[in-house]
């Protein structure tokens, strides 16, 4: 009996150590790190509860919609109907409650530049450029390209 009560110990304590708060933090046994803090919230209230997503941007890491950061990522302010959204290697970051969060972006946004690992397509005639299910289209606006969001596939 000794032994079982001690098996399970040593089971909840070795789960304390690798809860999903410290695997978030990617720490162990709570130490803290200077690493953006990730808070997974769905539309209502606490944890988000989805299939898992594939992911988006080009970033290494695996970002989806959803995803929140603490700290202010790196990218170009887009504004957009009266809203700023920031745009980082094909990924949209709005600001919500003091933090942001990767969001879908809105047809019409207009961005710089494209990541690389897109795909070029023709539809109805017209040349679109697809990154993980975004439509843009190129546009020239003072002389520059830039690629506007059309819709998603």
């Amino acid at each position: 009996m000794k032994k079982m009560i001690f098996s399970i110990v040593i089971i909840l304590v070795t789960a304390g150590l690798t809860s999903p708060q410290a695997m978030a933090r990617g720490t162990r046994g709570g130490a803290s790190s200077n690493r953006s803090r990730v808070e997974m919230r769905g539309p209502g209230h606490g944890p988000r509860v989805s299939k898992p997503q594939p992911p988006i941007g080009g970033h290494s890491g695996k970002m989806h919609y959803g995803m929140r950061f603490t700290h202010r990522p790196a990218g170009v302010a887009v504004n957009f109907g009266g809203v700023s959204f920031i745009y980082d290697n094909g990924v949209f970051y709005s600001v919500i409650n003091s933090g942001y969060e990767v969001v879908r972006p809105q047809i019409g946004m207009i961005v710089p530049s494209l990541p690389v690992g897109h795909t070029v397509i023709t539809r109805n005639g017209s040349k679109h450029i697809v990154h993980n299910g975004v439509m843009y289209s190129p546009m020239r606006r003072n002389g520059i390209v830039v690629y506007r969001v059309a819709g998603f596939i």
